[in-house]
This record gives C-alpha cells, structure tokens and sequence, in this order.
C-alpha cells in the first residue's frame, strides 16, 4: 500500500508538467488596459507561470523510509512541497486577472480553477497525514483518495490549457516575452 501512495504522489507532482523549459514565474497585477507593452507583460507573466509549473514538477521522492515514523514525515513533507508550488502557482495565476484586454481573463480561469482545486485535494491530504497518530491502513486509503482526485483535477486543469484561446495581440505578443520561449 505504501508503494501506491508514493507511486500516486510521484504521478501527482509530474501530471501538470511538460518538458522543462527556461524561465521564471513573475506575476504581477495588469490593470492599465490598452497598451501593447502591457500585453506584452501580461503574456510573461502567463508564460512564466506555466514555466515554474513545469520546472517545479520535476522532483522525485525517491525510496520510501521504512521507519513509519520517517516515513510520515518524509510523506508529509513531499506533499508539502506540491502544496506550495501549487499556492505560488495559483496566487499567480490569480495575480494575472483582470487581464489588460478583458477577452484574455477566461484563459487564466479555466486554468485557475483546476489548479486550485487539486491544490485543496493535496492540502486534504497533508492535513490526514499530519493529523494522523500514525500510518495507517486506513489513512493510506484516505490519502490516496485525495491524491487521485487531485491529480485528475490537475489533468483535467492540463486538458484546458490546451482549448485556451487568446486573443490574437496576445499570442502575437508571445514572441516579444521572454518567459514564453522567443
């Protein structure tokens, strides 16, 4: 059972990831519509998101212990991580609305909202470990119960990326931000 558990969070911390690419997450609230700079900024901002996603993704758990009580904290600690990345990702995200073209705000949205959710089902899971007096049968049920529903919100939040739709200044201005890969 053990091995499911930390065969699931391995999955769980790669669903939402891509090759790795360079870059860095600087959100920061656009409100001053109009200008192509703005636009310009604002796509960064998306773009680097997605890119701390996916270079924060990349960690492994690597040999469970096999004390329980190290392995409850190395549990714990694991999905702390994902929750963190998932907090700096959706804070983020969030940071991006209202977009300088309001057309742009659904694209954040439609990624937000999975991003959030799964990021809830991991703190659910953390929380029944931590507040477990030990690992129990019972408890790995609970938290693999977590787990897969947060990695299929964080796949479903991946299938959305996919039918974003930007509206044309903004994907032109995709080839002047840094964070999206010039």
């Amino acid at each position: 059972m053990k091995r499911v558990v930390w065969a699931v969070l391995v999955l769980a911390t790669t669903a939402a990831c891509g090759t790795p690419v360079a870059g860095r997450p600087v959100a920061g609230r656009v409100v001053t519509p109009g200008s192509d700079a703005e636009v310009v900024r604002w796509m960064d901002n998306f773009c680097g998101v997605a890119n701390y996603l996916s270079a924060s993704g990349g960690f492994t758990l690597g040999t469970p212990p096999t004390d329980p009580a190290e392995a409850k904290k190395s549990l714990s600690s694991s999905l702390g991580r994902v929750v963190d990345v998932l907090n700096v990702a959706v804070h983020d995200l969030d940071e991006l609305t209202p977009a300088p073209v309001a057309a742009a705000d659904p694209a954040v949205e439609v990624i937000l909202e999975p991003l959030s959710k799964a990021r809830d089902k991991f703190v659910l899971a953390k929380s029944t470990v931590d507040e477990a007096p030990e690992l129990t049968l019972e408890v790995f049920g609970t938290v693999n119960q977590h787990l897969t529903e947060a990695v299929t919100m964080m796949n479903d939040g991946v299938e959305q990326v996919s039918l974003v739709s930007l509206p044309d200044d903004f994907r032109e201005a995709a080839g002047q931000a840094e964070n999206c890969g010039k």
